[in-house]
Order: structure tokens, then C-alpha cells, then sequence
């Protein structure tokens, strides 16, 4: 299945929007501490629970990134015009190999306001929404919650966080509880509208669950080829599904706005803003193997392991690189490296090494080339930031915290003081 190809024009005026809109400012929030390295004891403890995988910097083998400013036929890219092919390229190589191709066939999207109200004390007005879309006859409708802030207004709209979430859904009674894992309360105070969905709602998260999903709708139930979308695929397509709501809002600027997702849903959300230029900051917390972290470290979760366990996230291209990951046309910078010039936040874990947050940090760190051809200053230091230290260049920014793979309030707290930067919200 092949996808639309993006035309030259869009991505130029998309290059002209963020660098007219967004801050040029640098901002180096790292301390003189000493930066981040593993603990012995924690690599030393999750090398013993999970034998086979490597969990020791020393052990990771020597490996070449393929260039992100050198085209498939060994052209450097040097200008906004050229990096416009071979952003094209790169998503063709990454729909290929990693996530697949989405469907072309027309579609038609309706919104349905279930229930409205005035939620968390006044602070939000809150609404339940079904999402509808009707293909050759074929429908799929999922839901997803949105508070937006009650002082915004057409003349001062507030931007937009559209958060992926993988663990569970949450209706306006749940979520005004301000659950950590979305925490409304303090995103709205914060200025900002948001809305969130369930992953498995949209495409159920298990390795039987196609036909169930709004893949089958679109596909009408014939399974998926080895380059058609997966489940990640089909998650990030829901969160543009929500954007285009909220492009309806007078009440808000879909123009600013973001995407966000925690493991899995970090994976979908990167995803997400590489195909949709609308995100203008995508937000990864801890996605890991697939989704920030470099697949060539073999660190932690190697793409073999993913793959065998999670067939259903990856286009079924992918497994012919377990164990073949210098094969491998793309690595994960490119990932990033298809969100520039927008702003791209990643978040990683101190124990959480089945992540790899040195790959996390790294992926990001590489991608810094194309930031600059582009006018933008990123990440480009090699050493990582100290704990709990956010470490914020230009378009770029990343922390790693004390404790394990999750999503909490203080993520959200550094993610926003940079999201704050780019999409600017009336406070």
C-alpha cells in the first residue's frame, strides 16, 4: 500500500511557519554536575532479570549511523529546498521498514459532543467527544476527552497538548481527579487546551486485535501486508484525528499545538508529528526501542525482542532487521530528524534501561545537523545531562529523572516549561 507523497511547497511553507513562530533563542539549563551514566548496581540488577540483553555501555558494539543529510545515492543535502527530498525519502524508508504505509482511501470524519460542562471548579469546560469516520460505507467511531480553558476565547485561543494514552481511558469524572498520567489540572492552568484518547480503543493494543481495530475498516478486514500500517501507526492517526477537532474550536489555536505519549504511546506520538507537520512540539517519555532510542546501540530492547512479542505495533517489515539492525536504512535520529524544524522533547528514566536512555538521548543529539541546516539550534552535546536537570537547545530538549518507566506530574511540570517556549500560552 503507498501513501500520498508530500509536495516540496507544503513542507517549504511549514519550514517558514516554525521559523517565523517559534523561539531562536538557546537555553542550556545543565548545571556543572556530573552528567548521567548508569548505575553499576542498577545494570548489574536488570542484566540478572533479564539475561540475553545488554544492559552494559562497554558491551555495545561499534556502529555507523547512516547520515540524515546524505541521500540513499550519496548526495549531501545542503540547503531547506534539498532537505525537502530528502525528508521525502526518509519517510518513505521509515513507512517502508518501521510502521508501514497508511491507507489512501477517502475518508469522512464527524464529531458528536456526548456530554459538555463546566469542570475542575470553572477552570475548564470539558467535553466527550465521538469520533466518526465512514469509509466506502464502513465506519469506526472511538472517544476521546478535552478540557479546554474557560478564559479562552477566538481572540485569545489556547494552544493545544493531544496526548496518546496507552494505559487507559479517562472521562471527564476521572480525569478532573488529575491523574498523573494526564493531569488535566495542571495542564489547563498551565494555559493550555488538551484532549487525550485510549490507544485500544482506536486499535486494539494485542496481537489478535486487527480485526476489531479501524485498520479493518479501512482495509475491510483483508489482513495488512508486510508494509502497511500497524497499530502505532494507527494510534498517531487517531491523535490528527483529534487535531482536526479542535481545528473546529474557535476557542483554540490548532495551529499550536502538540502531541505527546509515554512508552508505546511515545513511540505513536514521534510517529504521529513525522507525518503530520501540523504538531508543531512532539513530546516522547520513555518510548524507547521503535521510538527514540537508537535500534543499532542494541541496548536494552533490541528490535528481535519487539517484534516477536509486539507484531501487531510494526509493519511486518521490520522483523527481517531483528538481529540486523546495521541493515537497517534508517535509524532513529531520522526520526527526529523528520520533526525539524519543530521542537521535539524527550524524556528517559534513570532505571529504566530496557529503554536505552543514552540511545534515547543520543537520537535526539544526532539529529542536531538537520536542526541547523534548518536555521535551528538543538542538542548537540555528547555528554548527557545530570539527573533530573532539564537540558533545553534551541528546538530541542531533554531530562532524565530519578525512578522507573512512568509518566508523572513532575515529566509533565519540565515538558510543558518547554512547550511553554514554542506554543506559548496566555497565562
Amino acid at each position: 500500500m503507498k501513501s500520498a507523497v508530500t509536495s516540496t511547497g507544503l513542507f517549504v511553507s511549514v519550514l517558514f511557519f516554525a521559523l517565523e513562530a517559534v523561539p531562536q533563542d538557546d537555553v542550556d539549563f545543565t548545571p556543572g554536575n556530573a552528567p548521567w551514566k548508569a548505575d553499576a548496581n542498577v545494570v548489574a540488577a536488570q542484566s540478572s532479570k533479564r539475561t540475553g540483553f545488554n544492559y552494559v555501555e562497554s558491551s555495545v558494539p561499534t556502529y555507523t549511523l547512516p547520515d540524515p543529510l546524505v541521500t540513499r545515492d550519496g548526495k549531501e543535502v545542503t540547503d531547506a529546498k534539498e532537505w525537502s527530498e530528502r525528508r521525502q525519502e526518509l519517510l518513505e524508508l521509515f513507512r517502508k521498514n518501521v510502521y508501514g504505509y497508511r491507507p489512501t482511501l477517502d475518508y469522512n470524519t464527524s464529531f458528536e459532543v456526548l456530554e459538555q460542562r463546566s469542570a475542575l471548579e470553572g477552570l475548564a469546560i470539558a467535553r466527550l467527544i465521538k469520533i466518526t469516520i465512514k469509509v466506502q460505507g464502513r465506519g469506526y467511531s472511538f472517544l476521546t476527552t478535552s478540557f479546554i480553558p474557560s478564559r479562552s476565547s477566538a481572540k485569545m485561543p489556547a494552544p493545544v497538548l493531544v496526548h496518546i494514552n496507552n494505559r487507559y481511558f479517562l472521562d471527564i469524572d476521572a480525569a478532573e481527579a488529575n491523574d498523573p498520567f494526564w493531569p488535566v489540572r495542571d495542564i489547563v492552568s498551565r494555559g493550555y487546551a488538551t484532549a487525550s484518547f485510549h490507544t485500544s480503543d482506536v486499535d486494539p493494543d494485542r496481537k489478535d486485535g486487527f480485526p476489531s481495530g479501524v485498520r479493518a475498516v479501512f482495509s475491510d478486514g483483508v489482513p495488512p501486508d508486510a508494509d502497511d500500517w500497524r497499530a502505532l501507526s494507527a494510534w498517531g492517526w487517531a491523535a490528527s484525528r483529534v487535531l482536526d477537532y479542535f481545528e473546529q474550536c474557535p476557542e483554540v489555536d490548532a495551529k499550536r499545538s502538540s502531541v505527546s505519549g509515554h512508552s508505546r504511546g511515545g513511540k505513536a506520538a514521534l510517529w504521529a508529528a513525522a507525518e503530520d507537520t501540523r504538531f508543531r512540539v512532539a513530546y516522547s517519555n520513555n518510548s524507547g526501542c521503535g521510538g527514540a532510542a537508537l535500534s543499532r546501540r542494541r541496548y536494552g530492547e533490541t528490535i528481535a525482542r519487539i517484534t516477536e512479542v509486539f507484531p501487531h505495533w510494526f509493519c511486518g517489515n521490520l522483523t527481517q532487521f531483528a538481529g540486523r539492525e546495521d541493515e537497517l536504512p534508517i535509524d532513529q535520529h531520522q526520526l527526529f530528524a523528520l520533526l525539524a524544524p519543530r521542537a521535539a522533547y524527550v524524556t528517559s528514566s534513570d532505571t529504566d534501561l530496557w529503554a536505552d536512555p543514552r540511545g534515547e538521548y543520543t537520537a535526539l543529539r544526532e539529529a542536531a545537523p538537520v536542526y541547523a541546516l534548518l536555521g535551528r539550534k538543538a542538542i548537540s552535546t555528547s555528554e548527557m545531562p545530570p539527573l533530573n536537570t532539564p537540558h533545553v537547545v534551541g528546538a530541542t530538549g531533554y531530562h532524565i529523572r530519578r525512578g522507573g518507566h512512568g509518566l508523572g506530574v513532575q515529566d509533565w511540570g519540565w515538558f510543558m516549561d518547554f512547550a511553554d517556549r514554542h506554543l506559548e500560552p496566555s497565562k
